[in-house]
């Protein structure tokens, strides 16, 4: 079953899969982040900061190529949609894209207020083994805290709440 926009369910541990065995660099960010750190929200996408090496965004593209990807829109630094085709150059462009796929919605985010970087918030990441998709990085809990308290809408800071009241022990598996 699909969501109203005609979006397939979000299946995390697949889309792990597929972004491992293209042996894609990323970090998880947002509501899956959360869960990772023991502070549940629900949420129906994939948040991820792709490292944005070249060769690592040629592996994004071929992940994302097999997801059968499409963009719902383009998002550029300060927040403004942006038209641009979607084809390997527009990773380049460094947005943050809001992507339809197979196994639900992919939103890749190369810009993210709170934190300094891929890089850092690589260095501050946990990482946790899942038996089927391998080794995922999710954002630590001081970026988590940093983005959510950057965006500043009401869903973070209720977001904040849950991760400090909850988020003290991260999960060493899923």
């Amino acid at each position: 079953m699909s969501d109203t926009q005609g979006m397939p369910p979000l299946r995390p541990g697949e889309l792990f899969r597929v972004l491992n065995d293209h042996e894609v660099e990323f970090v998880v960010i947002g509501g899956m982040a959360m869960l990772a750190h023991n502070a549940t929200r629900a949420t129906k996408d994939l948040d991820i900061v792709p490292d944005p090496d070249p060769r690592n965004l040629d592996r994004l593209w071929a992940a994302l190529t097999s997801l059968d990807a499409s963009p719902l829109e383009l998002r550029d630094f300060n927040d403004n949609e942006v038209p641009l085709p979607w084809e390997r150059a527009s990773l380049d462009f460094g947005g943050n894209w809001l992507l339809r796929t197979n196994l639900g919605r992919v939103d890749v985010l190369q810009y993210v207020s709170g934190i300094d970087g891929f890089n850092s918030l690589r260095e501050n990441a946990i990482d946790i083994i899942n038996s089927s998709a391998g080794r995922i990085w999710f954002a630590g809990r001081d970026d988590l805290i940093s983005m959510k308290r950057a965006a500043g809408r009401p869903q973070d800071l209720l977001d904040i709440e849950r991760i400090e009241r909850d988020g003290d022990d991260p999960l060493t598996g899923f």
